[in-house]
């Protein structure tokens, strides 16, 4: 399940994408994006644009995983039609382990907010490789 339209941004410090909720998406509950679907989109966003940026430094991401979330708080529900802009800052990362500040909002009108911890393993030796 891609629940990821496109990720603009990505790199260490900042990765940000974009995702259109569509009635046929899994978890739209009465025209509405549920709340743990709206979870999975942010995670998806950060794994994403972590996948690009490892891409960019000759690695390979061979799996990872939402390790935990802290301090979410849901503030509205992105209805069928609407774009989410998926943005999340790096606050901390340590082998493997990311500590990512994500938000998610439909123009001006914040959805959601909160810390997702993540563990990436990224596979560096193919880099430099011919």
């Amino acid at each position: 399940m891609v629940l990821v339209d496109e990720v603009p941004v990505w790199g260490a410090e900042r990765i940000c994408a974009r995702r259109t909720v569509r009635e046929t998406d899994p978890f739209v509950e009465n025209g509405e994006l549920s709340d743990p679907s709206l979870i999975e989109c942010l995670a998806q966003a950060i794994a994403a644009g972590d996948a690009q940026h490892a891409r960019d430094k000759g690695g390979r991401v061979i799996k990872g995983y939402l390790t935990g979330l802290t301090g979410l708080k849901f503030y509205s529900r992105a209805r069928v039609g609407e774009t989410i802009d998926l943005e999340a800052d790096c606050q901390r990362r340590m082998d493997g382990m990311g500590l990512f500040h994500a938000r998610a909002r439909v123009q001006d009108r914040l959805l959601a907010e909160g810390v997702f911890k993540l563990y990436v393993l990224i596979d560096y030796s193919q880099r430099g490789a011919t």
